[in-house]
């Protein structure tokens, strides 16, 4: 590989760029954080200045600072800009597409839209991509990719490599499938920031594998943080179904949000408070006679542990791993991977574990000198020898017999390794991540005995089983998929991209990709998991619906669907099982208008009656269930910790509750009269709501309007925020709170 040329403004390395490539660019930039920013914004200006380029942009979930469509929003918002993004440098062309001011001469694409975000927004709607995630590297090629510029971490040893970091998920199989095509040269560009986290494994690369780096102190900038939301207790009640659901020794895959949180801390609890996740699972848990889901509920602790196996590599996962519940290591080799399956060896090397290999056929006897690198490799045979024949050269130069026959040729095998664990084990295999700040200082400041057993790679080895089907098989143990879904129809059909006017909310992502894969592996399952209801416009609606114009997972690859008031097992049930599964774990208001039309429809006998077990679908009953005893101090609202400051959290709780109960006036009269009489007391209970009022600026103004607004905050955060329930680790008045302990 050759040296890349270096610099130090993003202006010259577009020079170099469009004299390399020319004026026809394709540039593909990775989704989340990995984008390099400064130099997209550079190419995008060039595009905006000079007509004759043409330029198109392929990434996804472009990651844009908050910005206050209210003044209410703008209000809390603009402390966290100049907080946690001062120093994030926004991306220009989605700016740009946002107002509408996209020049002709540009493009831009999305595969998956940061969630919500582009609902009003023609020209991003117009260009959305509708793709697999592992779809995407074939999708660049035959778009015509010929650049891709990704931020990158430099190593602090003397190799002078390079990390992919947090996102070789896509660039680590285009390159491939570039290579196997034959494909052009595509140019690299790598723009070097030292804060982001160094990964190795497959994410490690050499520095010549670009063309273009880069590198000096305007580069280095803070990471994009996703402050971690609020839970609610509807998302505490599907984790708590969730974790029932989870096998010890298996593997897990969840998302970024709410519910990746609680399932998270539930699986915490699961392990150290474990009578109390008994308690307030077997209190939630209303199918007592496993009609829904035939398997017995997972209660116990995790004594094998889990292995992570997900696209995205959430925040949770590092609370996981040092709860001691994300644990189970999995090896790149097939054989060593299923003899630990099947309890014949276990991770130390030792004496049996040579045999069990021989005796396997992995390996043979007399070594050969591909047995030998393999021993190697996975830290079983001492490596101060060298393979000749079927003797070994020891340090000193002298050769020895050392047949696996006897017991004294094994143990000069293994030599120093004996004893030792097995080299390679991995407990995290993720495609990319994002989360708070407090996770990317655990990255950066991860001891190196836990790096070492993460490994960003590329998607397809995730949301795949085309390749290297036999060791996935054997990783992937009891697998669980946990995606999220926006709808559900009564016949299984999972609705989680787009609304029914074809307005696109997100994206497919890789929620195919899993839900396939479940299928196909033993003991592999899907997940779907949805808040039963949602506001809307001030009213109350299923999520659960008769019919949908759209899907994202067709009812036929149905498995399980989970809502706060049970897991449903979908899978081989005939179309009336389905229906009535799911208007089981539907809420109650709900269950009769939905069961009318599946009789109507002659889906469902006309004598058939919800059971009474399943009748009491309320909001009302899981409140009930989480208020008894001590359960709610067990369930914070920041389960993770978050970036936002104890009146931020506060406030987040109360302005999301606004924003759900509706703008009408006479919608929010019950919460604008308790906020009232907050606002014109002084007694002791009130005085957090009006700290809050002072983080929002409120003292400030006095226009009728927005003390209307003060009253509805005040009120909001008096009508619902639990004081019952802890907030969890919040950051102090400067921004700072403890990072993760590993």
């Amino acid at each position: 590989m050759t040296k890349p040329g270096t610099f130090d403004t993003a202006e010259a390395c577009v020079d170099a760029v469009l004299e390399k490539v020319g004026k026809r660019i394709v540039l593909g930039l990775p989704l989340g954080i990995g984008k390099a920013n400064q130099f997209a914004n550079a190419m995008y200006a060039r595009a905006e200045q000079n007509p004759e380029i043409s330029l198109t942009i392929f990434t996804a979930l472009t990651l844009e600072r908050p910005s206050g469509g209210s003044e209410l929003q703008r209000r809390f918002v603009q402390p966290l800009l100049d907080r946690l993004y001062s120093d994030y440098q926004d991306l220009a062309y989605n700016q740009a597409r946002r107002k509408g001011l996209l020049p002709p001469n540009v493009e831009v694409c999305e595969f998956f839209m940061q969630p919500g975000s582009f609902l009003g927004v023609a020209s991003a709607q117009q260009s959305y991509v509708s793709a697999n995630y592992t779809h995407v590297p074939r999708d660049l090629l035959d778009r015509g990719v010929n650049v891709v510029a990704q931020m990158v971490a430099p190593t602090t040893d003397d190799s002078m490599d390079l990390s992919l970091s947090s996102n070789p998920d896509l660039t680590l199989p285009l390159l491939a499938l570039a290579e196997e095509r034959k494909y052009r040269h595509i140019t690299m560009v790598g723009e070097v920031n030292p804060r982001l986290p160094f990964v190795g494994g497959d994410a490690r690369v050499d520095r010549g594998m670009f063309d273009f780096l880069l590198e000096g102190e305007s580069f280095e900038h803070e990471i994009f943080p996703a402050p971690n939301p609020p839970v609610r207790l509807t998302d505490y009640a599907l984790a708590f179904h969730i974790a029932g659901l989870i096998e010890d020794g298996g593997t897990l895959q969840i998302g970024i949000g709410a519910l990746g949180d609680a399932i998270c801390h539930v699986l915490r609890l699961r392990q150290s408070e474990n009578p109390d996740y008994r308690d307030i699972l077997q209190s939630l848990n209303e199918d007592k006679a496993r009609e829904l889901y035939r398997e017995r509920l997972q209660l116990g602790v995790f004594d094998r542990g889990l292995y992570g196996a997900s696209e995205m590599v959430p925040e949770g996962f590092l609370h996981l791993r040092q709860a001691g519940v994300l644990k189970r290591q999995v090896y790149a080799d097939t054989t060593i991977q299923e003899l630990l399956n099947e309890g014949r060896i276990g991770d130390t090397v030792d004496e049996d574990l040579l045999i069990a290999l021989h005796d396997a056929g992995r390996i043979q006897c007399p070594l050969t000198e591909a047995d030998t690198e393999f021993l190697q490799s996975a830290g079983i045979v001492d490596p101060s020898y060298s393979w000749r024949g079927h003797r070994f050269l020891d340090q000193h130069g002298e050769l020895e017999d050392c047949d696996l026959h006897s017991s004294t040729g094994r143990k000069k095998l293994l030599g120093s390794c004996a004893g030792k664990k097995l080299a390679g084990g991995t407990w995290l295999h993720g495609g990319f991540y994002l989360g708070s700040n407090a996770m990317y200082a655990a990255l950066r400041e991860m001891p190196e005995s836990q790096m070492a057993g993460i490994n960003m790679t590329a998607i397809d080895y995730i949301n795949e089983l085309q390749k290297g089907r036999a060791l996935k098989i054997a990783q992937r143990q009891h697998a669980r998929f946990v995606n999220s879904a926006m709808m559900v129809t009564l016949n299984g059909a999972v609705i989680s991209d787009g609304l029914d006017d074809a307005r696109v909310i997100s994206g497919v992502g890789g929620q195919y990709n899993f839900v396939a894969q479940a299928h196909e592996l033993p003991g592999g399952r899907s997940v779907i998991a949805l808040a039963s209801t949602r506001h809307q416009g001030g009213r109350i609606r299923s999520n659960i619906l008769w019919e949908y114009p759209h899907c994202t997972i067709p009812r036929h690859l149905r498995d399980m669907v989970v809502t706060e008031y049970g897991a449903a097992d979908l899978r081989g049930k005939s179309d009336r099982d389905v229906i009535t599964a799911m208007l089981c774990i539907t809420d109650s208001r709900f269950q009769q208008e939905l069961l009318g039309k599946a009789k109507d429809a002659g889906k469902v006998e006309a004598s058939y009656e919800i059971p009474e077990v399943f009748a009491n679908n309320t909001p009302e009953r899981i409140q009930a269930v989480f208020s008894q005893g001590h359960r709610l101090n067990l369930l914070p609202y920041y389960p993770l910790g978050t970036d936002l400051t104890y009146e931020e959290a506060q406030l987040a709780i109360a302005l999301k509750a606004v924003k759900e109960e509706g703008r009408k006036i006479w919608e929010l009269w019950p919460i604008l009269r308790k906020g009232l009489v907050a606002v014109k007391s002084d007694a002791p209970e009130y005085r957090e709501v009006h700290a809050c009022l002072k983080r929002m600026a409120f003292g400030y103004t006095d226009s009728f309007e927005h003390r209307l607004e003060a009253y509805v905050v005040a009120g909001s955060l008096v009508r619902f925020l639990d004081k019952t329930r802890p907030l969890g680790n919040v950051a102090d008045a400067d921004g700072n709170r403890p990072d993760i302990p590993l």
